[in-house]
């Protein structure tokens, strides 16, 4: 794989096969590529990638394709799911972060859209906190909790004494759009560890009560906020909001068809 001038290695394209009018590569050789020891040991990555694709509504099966090779069971990846991958792959490996600038060199308004926002992992974190929501609304239902809009924001309260709809409007947030999409990776963690903690406690409540559950939600929200602060010397509010989620979700369907666009590997064979 091309990470390096293209006068001292061969390009990527090299490695890959055409088949049905598309070019493929061998996960087990892109595996090898990024330095990791079997295709078994890439495989959290690979599964990472495919997350992403299902969060940006991409069929996970025009990009990942399970089948067999010379070397065993293995899965053909399109250029777009090797651009994912490297993304989700180890960061400390030299060879990973030169992947990861091949394909974002090629791609430089995505590379300026990306740069500093750790937009994958906040999307694979927003995508953690709607299952983990749900798993929140069964544990209030299970302690009699009725009024849900209530129990929530009181949670809110506790971590960042506001509501959303006030946390929203000092962020200036449009209240139509979800505060999710705009949260740094920081504060989607601690929004995770807030709702996991609250599922548990609810676990442990005798005798629960709607009051009572809205009651520990603010208590567990209030003591993360208090580790915000400790640790990042700031309010969970007055932390930064990153740039928008869905403007990532546009730029990387686009992406897609730029980089499994046949056309555009021909021409990286001829150069």
């Amino acid at each position: 794989m091309e990470v390096e001038a293209r006068d001292s290695k061969p390009t990527m394209a090299e490695f890959g096969f055409r088949e049905n009018g598309r070019f493929y590569w061998w996960a087990s050789w892109y595996a090898n590529v990024l330095g990791y020891k079997s295709l078994k040991t890439l495989k959290p990555s690979i599964e990472k990638a495919k997350k992403v694709c299902i969060q940006l509504g991409i069929t996970i099966e025009d990009n990942f394709i399970h089948a067999d090779s010379d070397m065993g069971p293995n899965i053909k990846l399109t250029k777009f799911a090797c651009f994912l991958i490297a993304l989700q792959a180890d960061g400390r490996k030299p060879i990973v972060k030169r992947a990861r600038a091949f394909f974002l060199n090629e791609l430089e308004d995505l590379n300026v859209t990306l740069s500093g926002q750790d937009y994958l992992n906040r999307m694979l974190g927003k995508d953690e906190i709607t299952h983990l929501n749900l798993k929140l609304n069964s544990a209030a239902a299970r302690a009699h909790v009725k009024d849900f809009r209530f129990f929530i924001n009181e949670g809110y309260l506790g971590m960042y004494n506001k509501t959303m709809t006030e946390l929203k409007r000092d962020r200036g947030v449009a209240l139509h759009k979800s505060m999710n999409d705009f949260m740094s990776m920081t504060e989607i963690a601690a929004n995770i560890f807030r709702i996991t903690l609250t599922v548990e406690r609810l676990k442990l409540i005798r005798n629960p009560s709607e009051e009572r559950a809205a009651r520990e939600h603010w208590r567990i929200g209030s003591q993360i906020r208090s580790m915000i602060k400790e640790n990042t010397g700031s309010y969970p509010e007055e932390l930064a909001i990153s740039a928008d989620l869905k403007l990532l979700q546009k730029k990387l369907k686009t992406t897609q068809k730029l980089l499994n666009d046949e056309i555009n590997v021909l021409k990286e064979i001829k150069e």
